[in-house]
């Protein structure tokens, strides 16, 4: 579980532009790690919680969830 949570943050930040801006949502993440959406679902919510993702875009206001890193998991991601 630990190694994927860490393939679903490291795809966040791969797909996300240099201001930490993504418009990749959870299908598109577990496309790109070939995944079932439910379990990146799953962990996305946990890393929500954990506050190392947040909400670029959300469903209400712009149509689609998309999601970033916070500053302590780029700083994660970054050191390995």
């Amino acid at each position: 579980m630990t190694s994927m949570i860490k393939s679903i943050m490291k795809a966040i930040y791969n797909l996300s532009d240099e201001d930490n801006y993504n418009l990749y949502d959870a299908y598109d993440i577990a496309e790109y790690l070939g995944l079932e959406l439910a379990i990146v679902e799953q962990i996305i919510e946990t890393l929500i919680e954990g506050r190392f993702v947040s909400e670029c875009m959300n469903l209400d206001d712009d149509g689609s969830q998309t999601y970033c890193l916070t500053d302590k998991a780029i700083d994660l991601v970054e050191v390995g």
